[in-house]
């Protein structure tokens, strides 16, 4: 595949300095917007963003949390992107607290940060009322309940600066190795461990994923600011990348917002584009119109290959009424189906994977606007090296950690000289793609010695309709560990079986797992199927927790 450069982009070593420069000769363009639950829109200009950023900095400095921890919890709001901006920007650390999480979670993730102060919202004031320290400072997002809000805040702050409180030589000591927040990782494992991150890794990491992907005028993301992908990629990098972002905290609205919004580019999870595409499908099945869409696709797969890449009038009609204008989507998170992006890049938009992970801030690779492989996750990042050491992933750069939060046997066991150990397995091929063939510990071992990654199945009995959600494992069926069978955990699509019997829908799902298993070595054969009642359970980013499977 033919190299072409990397795009030039603006490299910042701490926030304060991303936030000062951002508005310059800018001050009145739109910086992030939002829609109300009626449809209004609101929003901010990058002045008044900088503005509010300067103003709530300077109160957190009166209130001595300057250097010290400040917990946020909340879902997507444009108070919680302030108060982030507002901790890095004087040198205190963002604590990023997953509100998925259950009560007691939330509360030992808040003990075990140090959080000097909490930021939440108003429907967690409960929770944070049982937060016991008594020195700890509680403030609210939004107006209501019985604190201070984040708007009293940037009022007390802006009095600060109007009665001439000089605090700019505080701002000396902030420094890109300082570090920025502490992060939580995604908790796909029985617990969630606190990622220690510079200024410098998260800065550098966001306008690394720009150097790799060029980006339209217009974005939208709905993922979560309190992970590293919603907040490094989704917001950093559209801002660094002058993009008018908008952002979405509730999801039965997130259709809805990407109509009203008319965005360029989107930034997602496999999740929400397995959803459009079943949908579609479903749709096309209903109208009549499921064999003629499969006609026309095939037909625009041969011409694609042979270069010509006209969309058409119905697929353009298609690719409005479930995208808008997206042209571009960013996908990362988990495992996207190749054949699910192939077909919305025959109706014109753009799917790019990529591979992060928190402990990397969290971008490690990304595929190219005109570098574009689809069973890869892309190329790895300017300040990043990846390497294969025994079939994992292990990386090295500016964007790693500084380690987990008083954690230093954790932190030891995760770095091997320098490289930080993923967990993942993978290669990198001829061209310097990296492609991604299973979690390490997921991995099923069989007494013969071979081993099998689930991952790879799951996506064969993803494709079948039938199937909303999949999860294979080794089930045990003798004395020792290694003496198991290969089994699927199904949770069908309630909308495609409403009208079958459970002995239909599992002597549907066996069919179509014979078929798989024909075309597998034998100790790979699927040999019990599971059907569940109810979906996996999910992290924040929409990852399955395999250990409560």
């Amino acid at each position: 595949m033919k190299k072409y450069p990397l795009n030039q982009v603006t490299y910042y070593s701490c926030f304060r300095d991303m936030i000062e420069a951002l508005p310059q000769g800018r001050e009145d363009e739109p910086a992030i917007s939002w829609f109300t639950r009626k449809g209004e829109e609101h929003g901010v200009t990058l002045g008044q963003l900088r503005e509010d950023v300067r103003n709530l900095q300077s109160a957190f400095i009166h209130h001595g949390l300057q250097g010290k921890q400040i917990a946020i919890l909340g879902e997507n709001c444009y108070e919680w992107l302030l108060v982030y901006f507002a901790a890095t920007y004087c040198g205190s650390i963002a604590v990023c607290v997953d509100v998925e999480q259950p009560e007691e979670t939330i509360l030992q993730m808040l003990k075990m940060t140090d959080a000097a102060a909490l930021i939440f919202a108003g429907s967690l004031e409960s929770i944070c009322k049982k937060h016991a320290d008594d020195s700890c400072q509680k403030f609210l997002l939004s107006e209501g309940g019985d604190y201070p809000n984040v708007a009293d805040l940037i009022a007390e702050g802006k009095t600060c600066r109007e009665n001439g409180t000089n605090l700019d030589e505080s701002f000396a000591v902030v420094s890109e190795n300082d570090t920025a927040a502490i992060v939580f990782t995604s908790g796909t494992t029985n617990y969630s461990k606190p990622v220690m991150l510079s200024q410098g890794a998260i800065l550098t990491n966001a306008s690394d994923a720009l150097a790799n992907v060029a980006i339209g005028s217009v974005a939208f993301t709905s993922l979560p600011f309190y992970h590293t992908y919603g907040l490094t990629c989704s917001v950093l990098s559209m801002l660094i990348g002058k993009a008018h972002l908008y952002i979405n905290g509730n999801l039965k609205t997130v259709m809805r917002d990407i109509q009203l919004a008319k965005p360029h580019t989107m930034l997602t999870v496999p999740l929400m584009l397995e959803t459009i595409h079943n949908k579609l499908w479903m749709t096309a099945e209903s109208n009549g119109k499921a064999k003629d869409l499969k006609t026309l696709l095939k037909l625009k797969k041969i011409l694609f290959s042979l270069g010509i890449k006209t969309v058409g009038k119905t697929l353009v009609a298609i690719r409005e009424k479930c995208f808008g204008c997206i042209r571009l989507i960013i996908c990362g998170g988990a495992h996207m189906d190749r054949s699910i992006m192939e077909e919305f890049g025959f109706m014109g938009i753009t799917v790019l994977q990529g591979y992060g992970i928190t402990e990397c801030a969290p971008l490690v690779s990304v595929n190219r606007n005109h570098a574009n492989k689809y069973d890869s996750v892309g190329l790895p990042s300017a300040h990043c090296e990846v390497r294969i050491d025994d079939g994992e992933i292990l990386v090295r750069g500016k964007n790693v950690m500084q380690g987990y939060y008083k954690f230093p046997d954790l932190t030891e066991e995760a770095m091997r000289d320098g490289w930080f150990a993923t967990g993942d397995v993978g290669y990198l091929d001829k061209d310097g793609f990296l492609y991604i063939t299973g979690r390490k510990k997921n991995l099923i071992v069989f007494k013969n010695g071979k081993k099998l990654s689930p991952e790879k199945l799951e996506e064969k009995i993803r494709q079948i309709p039938l199937v909303k959600e999949v999860v294979v494992y080794g089930a045990i069926t003798g004395a020792t560990t290694d003496d198991v069978q290969v089994a699927a955990s199904i949770y069908p699509n309630k909308e495609r079986c409403s009208d079958m019997s459970s002995y239909e829908i599992l002597e549907s799902l066996q069919a179509e797992i014979d078929l798989i298993n024909r075309d597998l070595p034998m100790y790979q054969h699927i040999q019990m199927i599971n059907i569940r009642e109810q979906e996996f359970s999910k992290t924040a980013l929409q990852k399955v927790k395999r250990h409560l499977v």
